[in-house]
């Protein structure tokens, strides 16, 4: 799930994020008591990994001033949040987020016109365009009408009501929040860290539910899968991941059995989405399988001494889990690995896993 810390101008509150597990940063350079010159967010952008995207704030800005300002801080999306339209976004340069304000229930006209964009969902803005730390009323809002959308929710969140909020727009890809971590206007690190650590976690409940689904339609053709990767970490060790998907392995015969396993998906509403990779998608899900038999060589685990894991809310889904000890081995390989060198979420849950073995 993407998660955005917005407003940032410290390098403390921009380090604290990225380390807590934020996907998207963001910076205000509209009117704002938390506006930053550009000169000072490209120093902030320093603390951000490639893996975590810096998003620049604007409201009714110059297009050209914008385009100058991504360039030289080196934003990787730009959040609209004024009157801008579908083709001044379309040449801003970089993928936009574009805020709406949400007045009794009822989405704008012509947020239809920006379908190919992120959406972000906010109260009405107030004496300056996002931040204000109020929410609009979930409730009122037909969810059918976001069907197709990409889109963040935001407006009054807090690390209290954003397991609700993740749980009421299951469909959201991400949550965005700014005032709802500040203490006097500042931004808290400890309101930070509770913020993500209780979004992760209502999304990894999630991911699991739907995982154990997958599972257990699995077991109806007698194929008991391996469940790896971030979703797995938290099952296993307990501290929240924010997994980005659902990764299960096979025994080569029943990962060679590619058309059942197609169909078993499609019955379940995903589409193919990589051939190669072997990935599949339902709306902002996404679901990889691998073959299994190949760990013993990546990462010295061999997957014959995986116990069958356990879930309390639903033992009837039958899988394999590595345990604390062989998610390190797993892991470390990861952090060895070329092509996810450049994943710091992996060196991170290393970390915490060498915790507690």
């Amino acid at each position: 799930m993407w998660i955005k810390i917005c407003g940032l101008s410290t390098q403390a509150a921009v380090e604290t994020a990225v380390k807590a597990g934020a996907t998207h940063i963001g910076f205000v350079f509209a009117d704002s008591k938390r506006k930053v010159t550009p000169e000072y967010a490209k120093y902030l952008g320093k603390f951000v990994p490639k893996t975590v995207k810096k998003v620049g704030l604007f409201v009714n800005e110059d297009l050209t001033l914008v385009q100058d300002i991504v360039a030289k801080v080196g934003l990787d999306m730009v959040q609209l949040h004024g009157q801008e339209s579908a083709d001044y976004a379309a040449q801003v340069g970089v993928p936009v987020i574009k805020a709406f304000g949400i007045k009794d229930g009822k989405l704008p006209d012509n947020i239809s016109e920006f379908k190919n964009q992120v959406i972000l969902l906010d109260a009405p803005p107030a004496q300056f365009a996002g931040g204000s730390g109020t929410s609009f009323d979930w409730k009122a809002l037909d969810l059918s009408a976001l069907d197709g959308y990409q889109f963040f929710v935001a407006g009054g969140l807090t690390p209290e009501n954003v397991g609700e909020a993740i749980r009421y727009f299951p469909t959201a890809y991400g949550v965005d929040i700014s005032s709802g971590v500040e203490t006097n206007g500042v931004k808290d690190l400890e309101k930070i860290n509770h913020f993500i650590e209780k979004a992760s976690v209502a999304h990894s409940e999630d991911l699991l539910a739907e995982c154990l689904a997958i599972i257990r339609k699995l077991n109806d053709y007698h194929i008991v899968p391996y469940l790896m990767g971030s979703l797995a970490v938290t099952l296993v060790a307990g501290f929240p991941t924010n997994p980005d998907d659902i990764d299960l392995q096979l025994r080569q015969a029943d990962f060679q059995n590619f058309d059942l396993l197609t169909e078993v998906m499609a019955s379940m509403g995903y589409q193919l989405i990589d051939l190669h990779e072997h990935k599949f998608s339902k709306g902002k899900i996404l679901v990889g399988f691998a073959n299994v038999e190949t760990l013993k060589k990546y990462a010295d685990v061999d997957y014959s001494e995986l116990a069958l894991g356990k879930n309390q809310a639903d033992s009837s889904a039958l899988f394999y889990l590595p345990n604390i000890a062989q998610q390190i081995k797993i892991y470390k390989a990861a952090t060895q690995d070329s092509w996810r060198a450049g994943k710091p979420k992996d060196q991170l849950i290393l970390n915490q896993l060498k915790e507690q073995k």
